[in-house]
């Protein structure tokens, strides 16, 4: 494992961690969107907020089920996160508890549990939080609408007990942790609160900007998602291509539209795309 940028033999060090989660039912509020869409859309939202986080701690841990997750990461540009494979199959909070195990046995003993759908995170609220949060044993960042939690953050040696999943504003409120305010972190971060759930939180996290993996998915003019689509490649002129939708509409593949390091598809392959009219935002396989 890379040694943390800012870790001191103290344990000072700050780290942070995200579950991640396999499977037809990531994003089921979600779920009136063709399930490629969907499962695209958690991932760019996925590598948004890592993103933001790899730049703001020492070091960020994924826990998951995800075989493959470590190469997808390193196409993003995110080698650096460490994946935790799960020890077992386990619920959410427990997947939450085990990476901040393997976190403070690798010396960060500042941990930060943050949901892994923030696509409009940015570094400096990060910074805001686990300031603000350095006051507190334990803290806690509500959600957009005061019932759920975005981020939660335990001081050296405190036991981080992740109440996650349904109202857990509520459930962290009770269980003795500090709900970091406006007031608290001296400033607003909308952009930390704004998980998304719904078409109409993308919306909302449209309005104040979008990581650039989520933005390749979203019309810039309406902020919502374009129409999904198959698209069959039928030709390439030099680096990029044309191909055909299922419903028989030609289609432009500009080669600074394919993703996860797609290069010019050859004639024949079938992509999944997303579109606005005849335009394609973003096609990955």
């Amino acid at each position: 494992m890379p040694e943390p940028r800012s870790a001191t033999a103290a344990g000072a060090g700050v780290g942070a961690v995200v579950a991640l989660k396999a499977g037809e039912h990531v994003k089921s509020r979600l779920a009136p969107l063709a399930p490629p869409l969907r499962r695209r859309l958690a991932w760019t939202m996925a590598v948004d907020t890592l993103r933001a986080l790899s730049r703001s701690v020492d070091a960020v841990y994924v826990v998951s089920d995800q075989p493959s997750l470590q190469h997808r990461l390193a196409q993003a540009g995110l080698a650096s996160v460490v994946v935790v494979p799960e020890s077992r199959p386990a619920g959410l909070n427990d997947a939450l508890r085990q990476g901040a195990e393997r976190l403070r046995g690798d010396g960060l003993l500042r941990v930060l549990v943050c949901v892994g759908d923030l696509p409009s995170l940015r570094p400096a609220s990060v910074a805001h939080l686990l300031t603000a949060a350095a006051a507190y044993e334990r803290a806690f960042l509500p959600d957009a609408t005061g019932i759920g939690t975005t981020m939660l953050h335990a001081g050296p040696g405190v036991a981080l007990a992740p109440h996650f999943q349904g109202r857990s504003a509520a459930a962290h409120h009770s269980s003795g942790a500090t709900p970091l305010t406006d007031d608290r972190l001296g400033t607003a971060v909308p952009d930390a609160r704004r998980d998304v759930d719904t078409e109409v939180d993308l919306v909302d996290a449209a309005g104040l900007g979008l990581g650039d993996a989520t933005r390749a998915l979203v019309d810039p003019v309406s902020g919502r998602l374009g129409a999904y689509s198959v698209v069959t490649t039928t030709s390439a002129h030099g680096d990029d291509g044309r191909g055909v939708t299922a419903d028989g509409v030609r289609v432009d593949l500009p080669a600074g539209r394919l993703a996860d390091g797609l290069r010019t598809p050859r004639p024949g392959q079938r992509l999944h795309a997303v579109l606005v009219g005849t335009t394609v935002l973003s096609a990955w396989v």
